[in-house]
């Protein structure tokens, strides 16, 4: 087993497993779509395993992970009806909040540096009030998936041209789904646990995601090209039920925000870990890797964010490109 960044192996267990006891006092349920290991599931983790740090034997704290309780749209709608507590969501939530919709502007952001800086700041703020007011979720801190790489078993994406007609499993996020259109591809909206065996028989050419998840959901084995596309940023957007949180004690809110922000640094930490150390086990898997055409590329994203400056709405946009300092 890989060693995790930041906390250990133990230490998730314990976060994860024993946070009950007698002396809990307030219940957390916590819910993702993925498996242990991948970004989302490690970013939840890390929360569990922190809010006992912070509080020890304040939370009594039940993960239902794998998908069990159903996929990222499933997740955020049990969450918003208060079904479950805090999720980690990634793509899809822009099916909430079209505000979201920025992080499907490709280039948008230069490198994880500057995301990081606008979202702890101005940026971070900014969707916080639109997600709270628009779905009754209190945004808890944001993590990092990372920016996302195209693979598939077609041929080698260096030109938007060789996008064509490739079917690439996308998020259900309709602005990333309208991108990649745009770009000429085929994207095939699926639960990310299917995604695996449609690649391997076939019923799908690729897939589009960070090094993380192309790791823990074992992408690399069933895909032959890796092309190092970086075309969006995509954060871990950490929730939690806005009425459950106004029900905790100012303490246990202190603890909850504590904990999000060390499963922040624990989630970013992972992802500079796989940044760093995953390129090289994709080539020995067999991978074939190459870097795309960035200013081909980008002469071909006008359209997009056209689309997308509609749908953010031009105040939102305007304030976050100065944020970012153009792109």
């Amino acid at each position: 087993m890989r060693k995790l960044a930041t906390l250990t192996a133990a230490a998730l267990m314990a976060g994860a497993l024993g946070i009950t006891g007698a002396s809990a006092q307030t219940a957390l349920r916590l819910s993702v779509e993925t498996p242990e290991g991948e970004p989302l599931n490690y970013m939840l983790r890390a929360f569990a395993a922190a809010l006992e740090e912070t509080s020890p034997g304040a939370f009594e704290v039940e993960i239902f992970d794998g998908g069990v309780l159903g996929d990222e749209i499933a997740q955020m709608e049990l969450v918003r009806a208060g079904q479950v507590d805090v999720v980690p969501m990634g793509s899809d939530v822009v099916e909430i909040d079209n505000h979201f919709a920025l992080f499907d502007a490709p280039f948008f952001f230069a490198d994880a540096a500057t995301a990081r800086t606008a979202l702890d700041g101005e940026l971070g703020d900014m969707f916080a009030e639109s997600l709270e007011e628009r779905t009754g979720l209190k945004l808890l801190a944001f993590g990092e998936l990372g920016f996302r790489m195209i693979t598939n078993n077609v041929r080698p994406v260096v030109v938007p041209a060789d996008l064509d007609g490739l079917k690439l499993r996308t998020p259900g996020s309709s602005t990333r789904i309208m991108a990649f259109e745009t770009l000429g591809a085929a994207p095939t909206p699926m639960n990310l646990g299917e995604a695996y065996l449609a690649m391997q028989q076939g019923v799908l050419d690729g897939q589009e995601n960070p090094f993380g998840t192309i790791r823990e959901m074992s992408f690399h084995e069933v895909q032959k090209y890796l092309s190092l596309s970086r075309h969006v940023y995509t954060p871990i957007t950490l929730v939690m039920n806005a009425r459950t949180f106004d029900g905790l004690s100012a303490e246990e809110q202190e603890a909850v925000m504590a904990a999000a922000a060390m499963a922040r640094e624990a989630s970013r930490a992972q992802s500079d870990e796989n940044t760093a150390n995953l390129l090289g086990e994709f080539e020995a898997a067999g991978m074939e890797v190459n870097e795309i055409d960035l200013a081909a590329f980008k002469e071909a994203t006008p359209p997009i964010y056209e689309e997308i400056g509609t749908i953010v709405g031009p105040d939102f946009m305007d304030k976050a490109t100065a944020i970012v300092g153009g792109n």
